[in-house]
């Protein structure tokens, strides 16, 4: 028996009080404020009947406070910036020779990094990046610190991170945080300090930074409605927030709340639970709240979570558009038959998961991994949240940037995947196209790395899969129930394949993204590569050419078995 469609009149006025509350609330992890929001969104829980609790978590956090920036000899010139989190706390400043870096956006080779490094030791960089990645480069350049231009014409400074690790840092991955010190500047200010560059070519700049650093116990809200079966689907959005962040993330959070409150009005007739839990830690954690529930209920997840949706900047202002982040391993019809029950046409685009989104739980064996995105019409900012949104982690990201309709429209789509997985015994899989899609990915891998670095055996394998995951497909949709736990163990496996370069208990730096991210780096000529890096390059293909063919081959076993 199909559920009851959501009630708008109900849940929504519901949605639009957390967001008023949530307004008026700067929830950065840590902060009175953010665990304030936790504690209310546990009371509107218990107030609607759900046995909803804060887990804790403690989380190594950094908070930017101040960033400045000021020109040698010219004690009146003034720029508005902004630090990054994970800077380096700089507060006594540093001084020195500006250095434009034009070409930063641009690949480089490891020749051309290397003469890039000689560029830049000792100097303060303008550039018009500031991923982690670069900034990485920068530190071990010597560089004394960098000016983050911000590319699009909108005047709000945003705020966001330059650490390159996920979630809580062990002791060894301390050591890659940034040691200089990184700020940014938006477009105009940029295009004035370029001007000043340009007259004067020895131009010296100071600027300092003010960052706290600090451990604390932050709370995580956690409701389950449990169904008729252990397993269950996991729904999850960061409550945290830069400033207000009203679509980034009060929207998700005020979905995640009228998901929670939907499906326990129907709990009798749910297959599979639904846990949800609102995460600390997204902002200035970087993505600690999730990967410490990794680490604390792997097991769990392992042998009983099918499904992770995450919720974040849906119901913004003129995101019209609905496109899709998926795993690969999802049925795009499953995926669109909810687009197009409310919108009436399919999504936009659906594409790959990047790297982002508190996606966790590559290591935890789930099956099905997709989040919603939301696109304006036109995008004229290179904000990457908020529904493509200017306002996106600026103090502007305020009740206003809502629409309402857009809001419930995205509130509806969630439900109807929801219902799918929470009652169909099947699996909405589609194992053989996303087989197809890691050998064309795969394909377009080799054609841009070194020939040396040789992939076949692993093209190969990959071949070799295919007609064993047909037979296993087959057996699966003859007989589901028998033979889905089979299927979900072999799409783990691709998914560590295609998503991850390192073992089930650890993370790959925050920039490692792409498919197989554990070959990404080799795409260099020898002719271009110094023979230290090049020897380095030749031991990461091996490993991670082995690590591959083992994953292949266990996938193989499973589908056999």
């Amino acid at each position: 028996m199909p559920l009851r469609p959501p009630v708008r009149e109900h849940l929504l006025p519901l949605m639009d009080g957390l967001l008023h509350e949530f307004s008026s609330l700067h929830r950065l992890s840590g902060c009175d404020d953010a665990e304030l929001a936790a504690h209310r969104m546990v009371s509107l829980l218990q107030e609607q009947g759900l046995d909803a609790r804060l887990m804790h978590c403690p989380l190594y956090l950094s908070d930017p406070l101040a960033g400045s920036l000021e020109l040698s000899g010219k004690p009146g010139w003034r720029c508005e910036a902004k630090t990054r989190s994970f800077s380096a706390h700089c507060p006594q400043g540093v001084e020195g020779l500006a250095f434009y870096d034009a070409e930063a956006c641009a690949p480089r080779s490891d020749l051309q990094w290397k003469a890039w490094a000689q560029n830049v030791k000792g100097k303060i960089v303008f550039a018009g990046q500031g991923f982690e990645d670069y900034v990485q480069r920068l530190c071990a350049a010597g560089a004394l610190g960098l000016i983050h231009i911000w590319g699009s014409a909108e005047s709000a400074l945003h705020e966001e991170t330059v650490g390159p690790v996920w979630g809580t840092p062990e002791p060894d991955d301390f050591l890659r945080y940034p040691r200089l010190p990184v700020i940014s500047v938006n477009q105009q200010g940029g295009q004035r300090l370029l001007a000043e560059l340009q007259n004067n070519p020895r131009m010296t700049v100071k600027m300092a930074t003010q960052l706290n650093y600090h451990v604390a116990e932050c709370s995580m809200p956690v409701v389950d409605i449990p169904g008729s079966s252990p397993e269950f689907v996991l729904l999850s959005s960061h409550y945290d927030s830069w400033h207000e962040g009203v679509t980034d993330n009060a929207t998700g959070n005020a979905l995640c709340l009228a998901m929670a409150i939907h499906f326990y009005q129907q709990r009798e007739t749910l297959l599979r639970g639904l846990r949800i839990i609102w995460w600390p830690g997204h902002s200035n954690a970087r993505y600690g709240g999730s990967t410490w529930y990794a680490d604390r209920y792997r097991q769990q997840l392992k042998q009983h979570c099918v499904a992770h949706i995450n919720v974040d900047s849906p119901g913004c202002l003129d995101a019209v558009n609905v496109v899709l982040n998926a795993s690969g391993s999802e049925s795009h019809a499953f995926l669109n038959a909810a687009v197009e029950a409310v919108t009436g046409e399919p999504a936009l685009r659906i594409t790959a998961l990047g790297k982002g989104g508190d996606q966790s739980f590559w290591g935890c064996g789930l099956p099905l991994h997709f989040a919603f995105r939301e696109v304006p019409q036109e995008k004229t900012t290179q904000s990457p949240g908020s529904g493509g949104g200017w306002w996106w982690h600026t103090e502007a990201d305020t009740y206003d940037k809502v629409d309402l309709n857009i809001l419930w429209r995205d509130t509806q789509i969630h439900a109807h995947w929801l219902e799918v997985l929470l009652t169909q015994p099947v699996l909405p899989l589609d194992p053989l196209a996303y087989l197809d899609s890691l050998q064309h990915s795969l394909t377009q891998l080799i054609a841009v790395i070194s020939p040396e670095f040789d992939l076949a055996t692993v093209a190969e394998k990959l071949r070799q899969l295919q007609p064993e995951l047909e037979k296993l497909t087959t057996r699966w949709m003859a007989d589901p129930l028998v033979w889905q736990p089979q299927l979900r163990r072999v799409i783990a496996d691709l998914h560590r394949l295609r998503y991850s370069s390192v073992d089930d208990f650890h993370y790959d730096l925050s920039y490692r993204g792409g498919a197989f991210p554990g070959f990404q780096e080799l795409a260099s000529a020898r002719e271009n590569t110094s023979p230290e890096m090049w020897l380095m390059m030749t031991t990461r293909f091996w490993r991670q050419r082995d690590r591959a063919l083992a994953l292949i081959e266990n996938a193989d076993a499973i589908c056999r078995s």
